[in-house]
C-alpha cells in the first residue's frame, strides 16, 4: 500500500435490495421483508388508536390497508412469508408494549387475523380465491376452532376495501345461519327448527324452502335465503359467493356478521320444530 492509496475512491456500499414487503402502521415503517430471508417471520409491535391502520405494501407498490376497529393499545404482529411468497399476518392487541403470550388465551386481549395474500412473483395468482369461503382464504382452519376473541379482517375482491367481521361456530352453537339479500344482516336459526342448515350437511330441500318462506324479512326489506352471499359492506359485491359456488355452503360452518353489528335470531312459534 502506497502513501497515496488512502486518497483512492472507495467502492460504493452495496445498496440494499428492494423489500418484497413493507409493513407500516399509521404510515411509519415497522418491519420489512427481503427475498433472501424467505421463509421468515417478523414480530413487530406498534402503538395504535381507533383511527390506526396497518398497510402491507408489496414491491409493486400495492398497499393492502386494514384497520383495527375501535381498539387502543399495542398491536403485536406476526408477519410470516413463505418461499411461495404467500403472506399470513396475525395480530394481538393488548394494553402493554410488552407482549404477554398468555393474554390472548386468557381472554385479556383481542386477536386479529388479516386475510392472507400473495406477493408479486408468487406462482399462485392473488385472485385465485375470489368469491370462495373463509377456509379457502386462510381465515379459518379445519380442525382448529377460531376463538371468540378473534376478529377477521377481510379484503373485498372487487373494491379491495377491508372490513372486520366476527364468526361463530354454527356446529357447536347448533345455530344455522342465513344472510339477507342485501348482505347487511345475519339471521341465526336453531337447528331444532326443520330446515335450519346443520353444519357439514345439506338441508332437506322441501324443509328448507318451507322455512325460507316463513323467515322474517331483514330490517331493510330483503329476504333471508340459504344461498345468499355474504357481501362486502362497502360495495355489496359477493365476498363468500354461495350463488356462484353452492357446494361451499355446507362446508362453511362458521356464520359471520360485521363487527359493530348484532346478529338477528329467529324465534320459532310454538310447535315450529
Amino acid at each position: 500500500m502506497s502513501l497515496f492509496d488512502v486518497f483512492k475512491p472507495k467502492a460504493p456500499p452495496t445498496p440494499e435490495a428492494p423489500a418484497i414487503l413493507t409493513v407500516l402502521v399509521d404510515g411509519q415503517e415497522i418491519t420489512r421483508v427481503h427475498a433472501d430471508e424467505l421463509p421468515c417471520e417478523k414480530t413487530p409491535s406498534a402503538a395504535i388508536t381507533p383511527d390506526s391502520t396497518v398497510s402491507f405494501v408489496d414491491a409493486d407498490g400495492r398497499a393492502r390497508v386494514h384497520g383495527f376497529g375501535d381498539r387502543t393499545g399495542w398491536a403485536h404482529l406476526s408477519v410470516r412469508v413463505r418461499e411461495t411468497k404467500a403472506c399470513q399476518v396475525d395480530g394481538i392487541v393488548t394494553d402493554s408494549e410488552q407482549f404477554d403470550p398468555n393474554a390472548y388465551g386468557e381472554g385479556r386481549a383481542t386477536g386479529i387475523r388479516f386475510q392472507p395474500f400473495f406477493l408479486p412473483g408468487s406462482p399462485i395468482p392473488d385472485d385465485m380465491f375470489a368469491g370462495k369461503g373463509l377456509f379457502q382464504r386462510g381465515l379459518h382452519f379445519s380442525g382448529t376452532i377460531t376463538s371468540g376473541n378473534t376478529v377477521l379482517s377481510c379484503e373485498c375482491d372487487r373494491c379491495h376495501k377491508t372490513f372486520l367481521i366476527r364468526s361463530y361456530h354454527a356446529g357447536f352453537s347448533e345455530l344455522g345461519y342465513f344472510y339477507s339479500g342485501s348482505g347487511s344482516y345475519t339471521l341465526g336459526v336453531p337447528n331444532r327448527v326443520a330446515g335450519s342448515p346443520v353444519a357439514l350437511q345439506e338441508p332437506d330441500p322441501a324443509e328448507l324452502a318451507d322455512l325460507e318462506s316463513r323467515l322474517p324479512s331483514a330490517p331493510d326489506g330483503s329476504r333471508f335465503l340459504y344461498l345468499n352471499p355474504f357481501r362486502c359492506p362497502h360495495c355489496s359485491a359477493p365476498y363468500i359467493d354461495f350463488e356462484a359456488h353452492p357446494d361451499l355452503r355446507p362446508q362453511e360452518y362458521y356464520g359471520n356478521y360485521f363487527e359493530g353489528s348484532e346478529m338477528m335470531y329467529y324465534r320459532p312459534p310454538e310447535g315450529d320444530a
